[in-house]
C-alpha cells in the first residue's frame, strides 16, 4: 500500500497535470489562477468526481479552494448583474462576455455578506491580511507551491503565444474589467490563487451533493464554519448516523439528507435535539426512518419544508403524526406502507394550515380523501398526485370545485379519461405547470383544445408530455406558441 504521504503527492500531482494539460484554454491566466475561470473549473471538478477522488483525504487538500473558487464566481455573478443594470439604465451599447449562467458545482457555496460591495472590501481586507486562518482546510505546503511554480515556469512561453493570439479579446476584457471597476467605486476585484488565505468564516451554504466517499472526517472539517445555515449530504453515502455530533454547534436551518442511507431514527433525534429553529429537512430515501423518528422531528416547530417520500418503513399512523404549524413544503410520495381508505393526509391538512405544496404520488390515495384534503387545504397551490389513478374517478366529482387555487399540478401517469382532463383545465383558472408524463393513450384532440384556447394559454406555462403515447401528435404546433415550454413524448 502506498504511504499517506506519497498518496497526497501523487493526487496534487495527478491534479495539477491536468491543469497543465488544459492551460491553453485561459490565455493570459496563470495556471496556478485557473480556478476564475468557469469552464476548466467547472471540468476539473467534475473530472475528480468521475474519477471518483473524492474522498476525505481529496477534500482534505482541495476542498476550500473549491469553495474560494465559487465564491470568486459568485461574486462575478454579482458584478455581472450590477454591471448589466448600470448598463441597462445608462443605454450602454457595449458588450461583454457574461458568466450569469449558474455552474453545475460539487460543490456550492454562497457567502452570507449581502451586498457586492461588502463582499468585495472583505476578500481584499483577508487577502492583505498575513495571518493564516487556523480552521483553513487547504494544505498549502511545499508541493503545492512547488508543483505550481513548476507549473508556470514549463509554461510561461505557451501562455505568452496564446497572449498574442488573444490580444484583441483580452483588451476588451481588460476594458470590461476597468468599466465594472468604474461602476462599483473602483473596487478591485482580487485575483485568487492556490495560495490566497481568504476567510470563509461568513460561509452560509456548503454543497456536498454526490461526494459518496466523504466520511465523518470531512463533515469534522465544515465544522469550522460558524455561520454555515444550508448544507447539503444529499447521496453521501459514506457519513454515519450519527455524523450530526461534529456538527453540533453549527446554526443549520436547512439539511438535505437525500438518500443518505445511514439515517435513522438515532439520526432524526439528534437533528432535532442539535437544530430546534430547523426550517428545511430532505430526507427522502432514508428507508431506516419509522414513526419514533417522526416523533422526534415534532420539536422542530418551525420546520416549513420537509420531504419523507421513498422512505419504505413509514405508515400512515407515522404520517399522521405530521403537525408543524408553520409546514409549507411536505413531500410523502413513494411511501409504499401507506394504505388506502385512511385519512392521514387530510389530518395532516388540518394540522399543517399554512400549507402550500403537497405531493404524495403513488399514496394510492382516493376521490373521497382527497376530496377532505383539498376542503382542509384553503391554501395549496401545488399538488403532486401522480400514479394515483383513484384520485379523480368522476367527472361530476365536487373535487373539481376546490381546486381553483391550484397553480402546479402533477398527475403523471394517471390515464384521466379526457372528460375529466377537460374537467381538470376548466377548474384551475391560474394554473400554470401541468405534468400529464407516462400516459397511455392521450387523445391529441385534448391537446388541441388547450392550445386552441386563448384564456388557457394566457396563464399555461409548462406543459409535461414526456413518455407518454399519443392517438396522433403535432409538434409543429405546439412549437408554435413560443410562450409555452413543452416536454415532448418519446415518438
Amino acid at each position: 500500500m502506498m504511504p499517506l504521504e506519497r498518496e497526497i503527492s501523487t493526487l496534487k500531482q495527478y491534479c495539477f497535470q491536468y491543469l497543465l494539460r488544459n492551460h491553453e484554454k485561459i490565455p493570459s491566466k496563470k495556471v496556478s489562477q485557473i480556478y476564475e475561470i468557469s469552464d476548466i473549473r467547472e471540468e476539473f471538478i467534475s473530472m475528480a468526481k468521475k474519477k471518483n477522488l473524492v474522498d476525505d483525504q481529496f477534500f482534505s487538500i482541495f476542498g476550500e479552494i473549491f469553495i474560494i473558487s465559487n465564491l470568486y464566481h459568485n461574486l462575478q455573478n454579482n458584478n455581472n448583474n450590477n454591471n448589466s443594470n448600470n448598463n441597462n439604465n445608462n443605454s450602454n451599447t457595449n458588450s461583454h462576455d457574461s458568466h450569469n449562467t449558474e455552474d453545475d458545482m460539487d460543490l456550492d457555496t454562497t457567502s452570507s455578506v449581502s451586498t457586492n460591495t461588502s463582499l468585495i472590501s472583505d476578500i481584499n481586507n483577508t487577502v492583505n491580511n498575513n495571518n493564516i486562518n487556523n480552521n483553513t482546510i487547504i494544505n498549502n505546503n511545499n508541493n503545492i507551491n512547488n508543483n505550481n511554480n513548476n507549473i508556470n515556469n514549463n509554461n510561461n512561453n505557451n501562455i505568452n503565444n496564446n497572449n498574442n493570439n488573444n490580444n484583441i479579446n483580452n483588451n476588451n476584457n481588460d476594458n470590461n474589467i476597468n468599466n465594472n471597476n468604474n461602476n462599483n467605486n473602483n473596487e478591485i476585484i482580487p485575483q485568487l490563487t492556490t495560495n490566497t488565505t481568504i476567510d470563509l468564516t461568513n460561509i452560509q451554504k456548503i454543497n456536498l451533493s454526490g461526494l459518496a466517499r466523504l466520511t465523518d472526517i470531512s463533515i469534522q472539517y465544515i465544522s469550522g464554519y460558524k455561520h454555515l445555515q444550508e448544507l447539503d449530504l444529499s447521496f453521501c453515502t459514506g457519513v454515519s448516523n450519527e455524523f450530526v455530533k461534529h456538527l453540533s454547534k453549527v446554526p443549520l436551518v436547512s439539511l438535505n439528507l437525500f438518500n443518505v442511507t445511514s439515517v435513522n431514527d438515532n439520526t432524526l433525534q439528534l437533528i432535532a435535539t442539535s437544530y430546534p429553529n430547523l426550517k428545511r429537512l430532505l430526507i427522502g430515501g432514508c428507508g431506516n426512518i419509522t414513526e419514533q423518528g417522526i416523533k422526534s422531528l415534532l420539536k422542530c416547530t418551525l420546520l416549513q419544508e420537509l420531504d419523507v417520500s421513498h422512505c419504505k418503513k413509514l405508515t400512515n399512523s407515522a404520517l399522521k403524526l405530521i403537525s408543524f404549524p408553520c409546514l409549507t413544503y411536505l413531500n410523502a410520495s413513494w411511501c409504499f406502507d401507506l394504505t388506502s381508505g385512511d385519512n392521514c393526509f387530510n389530518k395532516i391538512a388540518k394540522q399543517c394550515t399554512k400549507l402550500t405544496t403537497l405531493r404524495i404520488a403513488a399514496s394510492a390515495i382516493n376521490e373521497q380523501q382527497l376530496i377532505k384534503v383539498l376542503s382542509e387545504a384553503k391554501k395549496l397551490t401545488s399538488l403532486d398526485i401522480s400514479f394515483c389513478p383513484n384520485a379523480i374517478a368522476n367527472v361530476d366529482s365536487k373535487l373539481f370545485k376546490y381546486m381553483s387555487a391550484i397553480q402546479n399540478l402533477h398527475i403523471a401517469g394517471c390515464s384521466f379519461k379526457e372528460p375529466i382532463l377537460r374537467k381538470i383545465i376548466d377548474s384551475t383558472p391560474h394554473l400554470k405547470d401541468l405534468d400529464i408524463s407516462h400516459q397511455d393513450g392521450l387523445p391529441w384532440s385534448f391537446i388541441e383544445s388547450i392550445i386552441k384556447d386563448q384564456s388557457t394559454l394566457s396563464h399555461l406555462k409548462t406543459l409535461n408530455f414526456s413518455l407518454s403515447k399519443f392517438d396522433k401528435f403535432d409538434s409543429d404546433a405546439l412549437l408554435n406558441i413560443h410562450s409555452l415550454t413543452v416536454f415532448f413524448p418519446i415518438m
